[in-house]
């Protein structure tokens, strides 16, 4: 059954972050597309490495539509939006799409928070929102790609307090699968 973003509306809130700024909370809507391109333009180049594993110099109008066009089932994403210059911005982004003919329930995970608003707590409580979201739609496991410098990711796997498992995949690189369903 395919949920629409209206559906999703009670997954809407503000949450105020560490440092006090205020950030809202929403499932992503296909009219995010121009604004995930604005967010990429405001990340840095090691933000973007350590998310994609390659360095990118934006996202293509194909490639947004894609990440903004989620189903709100086998694939979400939920945002952090604030405003700035009397227009919307988006500064975090958390989704997960479900792997298609693999494991039932498992499904792919990634996170990324603009540069400005790392460290003050977003990224956590999008990723809990996305894990409890997702667990309601029938997945039961997550991977995630991540590469060993990325400090922030593997602590917050490893202080999730979820059971994991990890192997490497190629020479700095670490496939992580985290179980939801025990």
């Amino acid at each position: 059954m395919m949920c629409t973003a209206k559906e999703t509306s009670s997954h809407v809130e503000t949450v105020k972050l560490m440092d006090g700024r205020m950030v809202k909370l929403r499932p992503i809507q296909p009219d995010d597309a121009p604004r995930l391109q604005e967010g990429f333009a405001h990340l840095s180049t090691q933000s973007i490495y350590m998310r994609f594993l390659q360095a990118a110099s934006g996202l293509s109008d194909a490639q947004a539509q894609h990440f903004a066009t989620v189903d709100y089932v086998d694939r979400m994403a939920l945002v952090g939006a604030v405003q700035e210059d009397g227009m919307e911005r988006l500064v975090a982004v958390a989704r997960y799409g479900t792997i298609v003919g693999g494991e039932p329930g498992l499904a792919e995970a990634a996170i990324i928070v603009r540069d400005d608003y790392q460290g003050a707590g977003l990224g956590k409580m999008l990723m809990k929102r996305l894990l409890q979201y997702g667990h309601q739609q029938g997945v039961r496991a997550l991977v995630a790609t991540v590469h060993s410098s990325n400090a922030r990711i593997v602590r917050f796997i490893t202080k999730s307090g979820l059971p994991f498992e990890k192997k490497m995949l190629e020479p700095g690189v670490w496939e992580f699968r985290i179980r939801l369903d025990s």
